[in-house]
């Protein structure tokens, strides 16, 4: 990593004035907003949580508003981005023409004050304060006062807002709220803090992977028009070790205005909450994110930013209303800080699941904002959400591989496309290592590992991209208490290394590891949020099963403080609109590592490699116990008539036809809805459905077309094949190839049946009702030519055109033709020609296109968890 840049001699203050109050800040970021941790904190509705900052730069100081709801002005004149004059006071609005007004001024500052910290962009900072002085937090401005319950806040009671520490959090008097405290006087320079609980650091951990505030990561002393190269190679002259970050990410030109230039990154360079395409040029103060990290731009380096209010989630005003009203989560307002584990508790029904995918953007909420580094996770989804880990209740790795096959294939679909083989086996070592797997890691996922382990496995796939925000629904369910304690602890240790971790839990058993227990009640609404040991005080109850008991009373919110009203959102429209879909892997990639899981599956999986080598060997084996011996051939079969007979060939077809459609559909239809946790999650961090469904396809159709073959080729070997060699001259493998074609139809409708089904208990009833309807409307059985209505629902059914492409091969009807006239009962399908059997077989193929295409709709559809 590089070094600062060369320090200029004198360094700018920027004094502040609100309310006749003054305080000048050295710090490199200066954050104003309702937030209060803010710097600046203004708690007026009209001003966003986190609006604006001042960014010192070596230029100077940009004001940059941070896509505030109501915007930042200048005097009258709305900005985005500016960097302000020097020695001329101005005068900035936030919050609209009604929002509150301060005064800024930037004024020289001597770097000659001892002992203190300048706050200069590149400045190296210890991660630890030096002193104990330094180590207790700085007053914040503006003046403090008696903290009051925010509106827009949930809960009261124990869980106030933010926490107490002895002394209440500084903030400006909001809108008629009178001025209690003078600022105390502060030496010009000196830094300023902001505001933290106690017995918390001043300076919050980094998340692993991520480089804490106020490191700057360009060499010094760069030539003016170099062209460094970011990366997360160490050829590269600035080296950003993260799994999300290219090889060769992107370059920096330097010169009088640095120009920043994407390298096709898969995860994209983002610069002021927009992913980079090309080139762009650098201002004082723009934001710019590779992978994990966030940066600031200093005119002369990227500066890390780490604050703790960068690493805060916060949840505001969260309310989720489903069609017909029903409100499924209410006014959900809290904040998760660095380092922290959190708890959801609560009935079922309660809206846990709910608010997961309002967290995590999966499922996002009708109303309210989820803030994270800053931003709308909604509004800025792309950029953000690689940043976030989420394990479902069901296990999101193949049961049939190992933990080191599992983990690989997963990177394979996760990490970068530039990832070589070697790096993604040391990721895989690593998180193995995190979650003490190591003696596990080639064992069998599915019957090797105990529960615990399975869910370890589940979160170790998480970590593979290092999420700084990691969430878990009932990780411990269906454990005995000791596994679900050790999960628990585990969780505590991932927590502790700097990330927020917030788990959905039945289980209380382990909640004092945690620093926030959420509880919800019934609606979505909550009912408390705090540390661990203030739950049973706050309900007034001995233990957690009263506490359960209690939130399902329809007196509830008289017997507890009940949380403030949230906006009224019945007669509003929708403000958060679906997220997109994540950028895409290169398809080829995605179909070759999908097409190689899906082959190892199939190779570990024994129940369904025997069902596909035996049920070939098995239905072909029954197809010979059919009386005769004359096989297709019509010509041989003489009854008591004197005249050709059908029946021998029209059995023997007919069971081929059944196997077929039995074949094809019971390999496929358990495919997809076991394993719809994995595609989900998968999906959601950037899996191209149709690629799934494809490598299916892929795989499982062409195992269904060669068992095809297969039977039939037991069915006929030794046996008389069909007169004239078939329609084309290839006797009993132009059957082979048609009873080959149904099996892949029928493989690709099971994979349609099984994308919509739920379960696996509902997969049965579909089996049977599929091969029965194949076996009727094929005209094996019942005559469905010339038939209303008939006719034409067997134009729909992949038997049809196979059965009529086999009967066209050994010209079923030429023993009819010798009847009269009334008694013929011909089939045109059936015609022994090449034009015919052409004909059948491609309105077979076409039929398994469509079949296909809806299956793709249906995959699509089922990739979004329903609530």
């Amino acid at each position: 990593m590089g070094t600062m840049a060369h320090q200029p001699a004198m360094l700018s203050t920027l004094r502040v004035t609100v309310a006749g109050q003054t305080r000048e800040f050295a710090d490199a970021v200066v954050t104003v907003g309702r937030d209060g941790q803010a710097l600046i904190s203004l708690p007026h509705p009209d001003v966003s949580r986190r609006h604006a900052e001042f960014r010192r730069t070596r230029q100077g100081w940009v004001l940059v508003d941070l896509e505030s709801t109501n915007g930042t002005c200048i005097g009258s004149r709305p900005v985005s981005q500016e960097l302000l004059p020097a020695g001329h006071p101005v005068t900035v609005v936030v919050g609209g023409t009604e929002g509150p007004a301060f005064e800024v001024e930037v004024v020289p500052a001597p770097l000659t004050n001892p002992g203190t910290s300048t706050g200069q962009p590149g400045a190296q900072q210890s991660p630890m304060p030096q002193s104990p002085a330094a180590q207790s937090p700085a007053p914040q401005f503006p003046p403090p006062q008696t903290q009051q319950p925010d509106a827009g806040r949930a809960g009261t009671g124990p869980s106030t807002y933010p926490p107490q520490a002895g002394v209440p959090p500084m903030s400006y008097p909001g809108p008629n709220q009178p001025q209690q405290f003078q600022p105390p006087p502060m030496a010009p320079g000196a830094p300023t803090q902001p505001w933290y609980p106690a017995g918390e650091s001043s300076i919050p951990l980094a998340p692993p992977g991520q480089m804490v505030h106020g490191q700057t990561v360009i060499p010094s002393n760069q030539p003016q028009g170099r062209v460094l190269t970011i990366g997360r190679s160490r050829t590269c002259d600035v080296v950003i070790d993260d799994p999300l970050v290219s090889r060769q990410h992107a370059t920096i030109a330097l010169g009088n205005v640095a120009l920043l230039h994407d390298l096709g990154s898969f995860n994209g360079t983002f610069v002021n909450g927009h992913r980079l395409v090309g080139s762009t040029p650098l201002n004082p103060g723009d934001e710019v994110i590779f992978g994990n990290q966030t940066f600031s731009w200093t005119g002369a380096n990227l500066s890390v930013r780490a604050t703790r209010t960068d690493l805060t989630l916060f949840a505001e005003n969260l309310t989720t209303v489903a069609k017909g009203g029903k409100r499924l989560l209410e006014g959900m307002s809290f904040e998760l800080g660095p380092s922290s584990l959190t708890a959801v508790i609560g009935p079922s029904g309660a809206g846990k699941s709910t608010l997961l995918g309002a967290l995590t953007g999966s499922n996002p909420a009708t109303h309210g904002q989820v803030i994270w580094q800053g931003q709308d996770l909604y509004t800025h989804y792309e950029q953000l959400r690689f940043q976030i880990g989420l394990v479902p209740q069901s296990d999101i790795q193949h049961p049939q591989l190992t933990v080191r096959q599992g983990l690989s294939y997963a990177a394979m679909l996760r990490l970068p496309p530039d990832t070589t083989a070697a790096e993604r086996a040391s990721r895989v070592q690593r998180v193995v290592g995190q979650m003490q797997l190591e003696r596990q890691i080639d064992n069998r996922i599915g019957t090797q590992l105990s529960g615990g382990q399975r869910k370890r496995v589940s979160i170790a796939t998480e970590l593979l991209t290092a999420p700084p925000l990691l969430f878990l629904d009932e990780p411990t369910s269906g454990l005995d208490p000791g596994l679900d304690r050790d999960v628990m602890h585990q969780l505590r240790t991932l927590a502790d290394e700097g990330r927020v971790v917030m788990v959905v839990t039945h289980s209380v058993l382990a909640l004092d590891v945690c620093d926030n227990v959420l509880v919800l009640a019934p609606g979505g609404r909550r009912a408390y949020f705090g540390p661990p040991d203030g739950v049973l005080a706050h309900f007034g109850c001995r233990d957690y099963p009263q506490v359960f008991d209690l939130l399902d009373e329809p007196d509830l919110w008289q017997r507890i403080p009940a949380p403030p009203a949230s906006v009224e959102t019945g007669r509003l429209p929708a403000m958060n609109a679906g997220v997109t879909q994540p950028p895409l892997q290169s398809m080829s990639r995605q179909y070759w590592t999908l097409v190689r899981r899906n082959l190892a599956v199939t190779v570990s999986d024994r129940l369904l490699l025997m069902m596909l080598l035996l049920l070939p060997l098995v239905l072909g084996g029954l197809s010979r116990v059919v009386p005769g011996d004359d096989g297709f051939s019509i010509a041989r079969t003489i009854n008591e008539r004197g005249m050709m007979d059908h029946k021998e060939a029209l059995t023997r077809l007919t069971i081929l036809i059944m196997a077929a459609a039995l074949m094809g559909t019971a390999v496929t239809i358990r495919e997809l809805v076991g394993e719809r946790p994995i595609f989900q999650r998968e999906y959601a961090v950037g899996l191209s459905p149709g690629m799934y469904l494809l490598s299916k396809v892929s795989v499982l159709g062409t195992a269904c077309f060669l068992q095809g073959m297969l039977v039939t080729w037991i069915a006929t070997v030794g046996l008389p094949g069909p007169d004239k060699d078939g329609a084309l001259g290839m006797g009993n493998f132009e059957v082979a190839l048609a009873i080959g074609g149904l099996s892949f139809a029928m493989a690709v409708l099971g994979l349609a049946v099984s994308a919509v089904v739920t379960s696996n208990e509902q997969t049965m009833p579909a089996l049977v009702g599929l091969v029965m309807v194949q076996l009727v409307l094929c005209g094996a059985l019942v005559p469905v030519a010339g038939r209303a209505v008939l006719e034409q629902l067997a134009w729909l059914a992949p038997a049809r055109w196979a059965f009529a492409a086999t009967a066209a091969v050994v010209d079923l009807d030429k023993a009819k033709r010798g009847l009269p006239k009334d008694e013929r009962d011909l089939d045109s399908l059936y015609d022994q020609t090449v034009a015919q059997w052409i004909l059948d077989m491609s309105m077979l193929w076409i039929l398994a296109a469509i079949i296909l295409a809806v299956s793709f709709w249906l995959v699509r559809r089922s990739a979004t968890p329903r609530h």
